[in-house]
Formats: structure tokens, sequence, C-alpha cells
């Protein structure tokens, strides 16, 4: 178990290498951790607000029910990460490797996700309205029960996507690769296809 001082200290004075730390329940707001490697490290209901995690190393990591709102994670590695429950409201997350990460029931409203591969992630339940998913790679996905009402979905790859009784209210499809995406159960009369 490290505390936040001691990984604070750690990083300013040039170390990256934090992989299977304890950080639970810690409070790195507004913090500069850029090319931080916290993989396998265990974050559960850390708060990370507003903090600057570009091409950070968070895969297998343990973020359940983290607060991450309004973080800059471009370019973050997330791959087999739990980011369960996990509040991500107007993040950054634009070319991130999500490659099977979960977050179901992750609050990703207004998140910016442009580019991003979340192939065979687990979505189911999570709260994406009004999220940039313009380009994303959301290959074998499970968004099932996901609200996707404003979302931006244009240009994205969603083959093999599951989306039974996703909300799709006023999202943005155009020019999406829909083959193989499983629709049983989704009221598509207000999405917006082109």
């Amino acid at each position: 178990i490290m505390n936040t001082d001691e990984l604070l200290k750690q990083y300013n004075s040039g170390k990256r290498e934090f992989i299977l730390t304890s950080l639970s329940d810690a409070c790195l707001t507004e913090r500069c951790l850029v090319a931080i490697n916290l993989s396998r490290s265990h974050l559960a209901n850390a708060n990370l607000s507003g903090s600057n995690l570009q091409c950070a190393n968070l895969s297998a990591a343990v973020l359940t029910r983290a607060t991450l709102w309004r973080s800059n994670l471009t370019r973050a590695s997330l791959m087999s990460a739990n980011l369960n429950e996990a509040n991500l409201i107007r993040a950054t997350l634009a070319g991130i490797d999500g490659d099977r990460a979960s977050l179901r029931k992750a609050d990703l409203r207004l998140a910016d996700l442009r580019g991003a591969n979340l192939s065979h992630v687990n979505l189911v339940g999570a709260d994406l309205r009004y999220a940039n998913l313009t380009g994303v790679n959301l290959t074998g996905a499970d968004l099932s029960r996901a609200n996707l009402t404003g979302a931006n979905l244009s240009h994205a790859d969603l083959c093999g996507v599951k989306l039974t009784q996703a909300i799709l209210e006023n999202t943005h499809i155009d020019d999406a690769s829909l083959i193989g995406v499983d629709l049983s159960q989704v009221d598509l009369r207000h999405a917006i296809l082109k």
C-alpha cells in the first residue's frame, strides 16, 4: 500500500513504474500523471478528477467506482481494466486502447472517445448520453441496456456489437459499419441513420 504523497513524490522525481500499487480511495485530483504505469493496480473508489493521465498504462487496473470526471486519458492503455460504475463524465478518452475492458454501468456522459479501441468491451448498462464515439472500434462489444441518447457513432465499427434494449434516441449512426449487429429489442425510430 502506497500513500498518495509518496506516489507523487516518486513521480515528480522521475519514476513512472507503479505496477501493482494499491491506491484504493486515493485522492489524486487535478494531478499531472502523464505516462504513469499503474497497470494491475488497485484504484477502486479513487478520485482522479481533472487529472492528466495521457498515455498512462492502466491495463488490468481495478478502477471500480473511481471518479475520473474531466480527466484526460488520451492514448492511455485501459486493456482489460475494470471501470465498472466509474464516473467518466466529460473525460477525454480519445485514442485509448480499452480492448476487453469492463465499463458496466459506467457514466460516460459527454465523454470524448474519438478513435478509441473498445473492441470486446463490456458497456452493459453504461450511460453514454451525448458521448463522442466518432470512429470508435466497438467490434464485439456488449452495449446491452446502454443509454446512447444523442451520442455520435459516426464512422464507428460496430461489427458484432450487442445492442439489446439499448437506447438510441437521436443517436448518430451515419456511415457506421453494422455487420452482424444484434438489434433485438432496439427502438431505431429516433436514431439518425444516413
